[in-house]
């Protein structure tokens, strides 16, 4: 054999050993990927229980019950069961509207099913907490127009003892200088202020930003209703004429803390038929600023307002204490105005 053709058959079995090694390699790496990188299967447990009332002792059906990011709603006789828990201390909350939400800590241990009931404290009607729903929209955006009748549905379903609808135009057709620096004051990284925006009492953990179907709008609604109530708004009268209205009446702390640094104000709505919107915000109030409420207290509020007719323009309005310098400038309580 020529020293040539040694050599092209020294090259040729070199080639051949390295693209044997490239497939063992290959091969290994992808037995190594499948095998260590295998989840470690978590050790989990079962909750399961009755939710009742404290009062009368009877079921309660519909009760979101929920343990870290697992909730499933208790049935007809209050039952309700959650499967699939890790184990360990876990806290557990069960939330509905009109009665005050509870969270219990329970120990999960594994392949068990743990007992744990709830007993509910009915709210009384004077009591009840009500949820402000802001709603940022803009005219035009196409996921605004699938969750505003949505939320209207909603107004229609709980009552404005409830829920009080609030829509605001971020920007374009129907947006005021209050409403953009509202929500720019709500969220002051632009990225953030995208269409549509949907604020539960505040900008809390229940915001939602762009579509979401009823049940989970549903959902953040009970979910504030069922929150302990601090304030207590009373309108004591609103009179109007052709161009002026006053609104007065009081708020009242009814919790056993001393409230600081608290805001009263409030917001009027009209119908624009030509654009879907029942409750399309046009003015914001002056806000009247509160330093310190003790419980028990009371504090009186009168606004006036001027350059529209309350009851030919179809105007409807909105009372509401807010925490401005809350983590979640929290809305505590807000009433409809008639």
């Amino acid at each position: 054999m020529f020293k040539g053709e040694t050599l092209f058959m020294k090259g040729k079995l070199f080639r051949i050993v390295f693209r044997l090694s490239v497939v063992v390699v290959g091969i290994s790496f992808l037995l190594f990927l499948g095998g260590g990188c295998s989840p470690t299967p978590v050790s989990t447990g079962s909750i399961q229980g009755v939710v009742t009332d404290s009062l009368t002792g009877q079921p309660i059906e519909g009760v979101l019950v929920t343990v870290n990011n697992l909730s499933t709603p208790s049935d007809s006789l209050g039952n309700y069961i959650l499967n699939k828990v890790p184990v360990g201390n876990r806290e557990v909350t069960a939330v509905i509207g009109g009665y005050s939400s509870q969270t219990k800590t329970v120990e999960i241990i594994e392949n068990e099913i743990i007992e744990l009931d709830f007993q509910l404290i009915p709210l009384s009607q004077e009591n009840q907490r009500v949820v402000m729903v802001e709603l940022y929209i803009a005219i035009g955006c196409h996921n605004c127009e699938l969750v505003e009748p949505i939320l209207e549905q909603l107004v229609g379903e709980y009552g404005f003892d409830h829920i009080i609808l609030a829509e605001e135009a971020a920007w374009g057709d129907y947006s005021t200088s209050e409403i953009s620096d509202r929500y720019k004051w709500y969220l002051p990284d632009s990225a953030d202020r995208g269409v549509p925006n949907i604020l539960f009492n505040g900008i809390n953990e229940n915001w939602i930003h762009g579509y979401a179907n009823y049940q989970t709008i549903k959902s953040k609604i009970d979910a504030e209703l069922a929150k302990g109530v601090k304030i207590v708004i009373t309108v004591d009268s609103r009179n109007s004429d052709a161009n002026t209205t006053t609104i007065t009446g009081t708020i009242e702390n009814v919790s056993t803390s001393t409230l600081n640094n608290l805001e009263i104000n409030g917001m009027v709505f009209k119908e624009r038929p030509t654009v879907n919107l029942k409750y399309s915000v046009f003015d914001i109030f002056e806000k009247v600023p509160v330093s310190s409420l003790d419980p028990g207290n009371i504090v009186d509020f009168s606004f006036t307002l001027e350059g529209f007719n309350w009851e030919t323009d179809n105007v409807h309005g909105v009372i509401f204490v807010q925490a401005p310098d809350s983590s979640t400038k929290e809305i505590l309580q807000a009433a409809y105005v008639e």
